[in-house]
């Protein structure tokens, strides 16, 4: 293999694509799973309609679907089918492209607390029960995200920051029902 791995843990089909035939897609996936080349086959950008069609086509049941999830858009119907039909929920984006370490809300949260807006978004992910990768360079960025497993949301926090969500509106990256890119 190109990656000098002899295997990987997870290979994401990352967007629905009405021009890519899904079950064809998924099989060549499932042919990479069968070789022992990967540990797990995930979905990125996958809404409701697009999981049920999966399930419907093909016997794959992806291990994670990766979408846009943050307090601005909660994406609350495909996290709720993930976890119905054990499919783990990974926010991409989980501070909005930074947008939330400017909210206010976030930022009085974060004062309360003793902590970083950052902190406090990232551990309302956590204590939804979501995969969350934020995107990091400087170590300082990365040790501060790691240190969110020694405090807890209160019920008014978590309140205030659910009710953030503007639904579509919050959305910061393409809608996946409406992306169609094919690289040439």
């Amino acid at each position: 293999m190109r990656l000098r791995l002899s295997e990987i843990d997870l290979l994401l089909l990352h967007w629905p694509n009405p021009q890519v035939p899904l079950s064809a897609t998924l099989e060549a996936l499932s042919k990479v799973k069968r070789a022992g080349l990967t540990r797990h086959i995930g979905v990125s950008n996958f809404e409701v309609h697009h999981l049920e069609r999966l399930a419907l086509e093909t016997e794959t049941v992806p291990a994670v679907n990766q979408i846009e999830l943050h307090p601005y858009l909660r994406n609350e119907a495909v996290d709720a089918y993930g976890r119905e039909h054990g499919i783990a929920t990974e926010a991409w984006s989980p501070i909005a492209q930074g947008q939330l370490v400017d909210d206010p809300v976030v930022r009085e949260v974060a004062a309360g607390l003793g902590r970083t807006p950052a902190q406090v978004v990232l551990r309302w992910h956590v204590e939804r029960g979501n995969i969350v990768f934020p995107k990091a360079s400087a170590r300082e960025r990365i040790e501060e995200n790691l240190r969110i497993f020694d405090f807890e949301l209160g019920p008014g926090d978590t309140a205030r920051i659910d009710a953030l969500d503007r639904g579509e509106e919050g959305r910061i990256g393409p809608r996946p029902d409406v992306f169609d890119y094919v690289p040439a």
